[in-house]
């Protein structure tokens, strides 16, 4: 089973089939997406080796919607009290009063990919807090939701201005040492995604982690404007 890597104090990040769960550990713990449909048990195992028992989770707050984000959740929700949110516009597929999207931007390989999504479909949950953006949330001296469209049209990220943080889920990518653009891929709206990376620009922080790569620790705040600079 993967270690959680200590990115800040009381700040962890348990790699989980190719995602990324961030594990913000104090006197209750707050759980930032969930990994695929199987990788319940994982996050609560990885919690027990840093001495944190279910019953601490307070909150588990979803970065966007997509199946190796939102998959484990219901696992998560019927063996803790946690209370989940997300950003409203996506709260009816969280809860499945509309179909989740297929992540796949391209119809052929959406059509091909469809009967293994079938099995890893996540399962509907309650959304408790439905989030906007400027919302603030518990948690390593307060946390505030930004909502950074694109990836997906309530795809959010998370900062932590006491602590310098940003976790922008996959609104960004991190490849070899260079900021990217979200996967063509699996993302809806590159143009708001692009309008989404330049507001991000704005924020204060030295952290920067992301839901598929290993984080920006120093400088980042710094790296993001630059990159923005380069969309058109």
């Amino acid at each position: 089973m993967p270690e959680a890597v200590e990115i800040l104090s009381h700040v962890y990040q348990l790699p989980v089939g190719g995602s990324s769960v961030f594990l913000l550990v104090e006197d209750q713990v707050t759980i930032i997406d969930a990994g695929w449909r199987r990788s319940g048990p994982s996050v609560l195992e990885s919690l027990e080796r840093l001495g944190q028992s279910p019953e601490n989770v307070s909150h588990i707050v979803l970065t966007h919607y997509h199946p190796d984000h939102l998959g484990g959740v219901a696992h998560l929700k019927k063996n803790s009290p946690a209370r989940v949110a997300a950003h409203q516009a996506e709260v009816p597929f969280v809860q499945g009063e509309k179909p989740l999207p297929n992540p796949f931007r391209n119809a052929l390989v959406a059509f091909l990919m469809t009967p293994l999504l079938a099995t890893s479909r996540p399962r509907p949950v309650s959304v408790d807090l439905p989030l906007k953006d400027g919302d603030f949330l518990s948690g390593l001296d307060g946390v505030q939701v930004i909502h950074s469209p694109g990836h997906t049209p309530g795809s959010i990220s998370l900062h932590f201005p006491e602590r310098g943080l940003l976790i922008v889920g996959d609104a960004l990518e991190h490849r070899r040492g260079k900021l990217g653009l979200p996967s063509s891929h699996f993302t809806e709206d590159m143009a708001q995604a692009k309008k989404s990376i330049r507001r991000l620009a704005q924020l204060d922080f030295d952290v920067l982690c992301f839901s598929h790569f290993p984080p920006l620790r120093a400088g980042a705040a710094q790296a993001v404007r630059r990159f923005a600079e380069t969309l058109d």
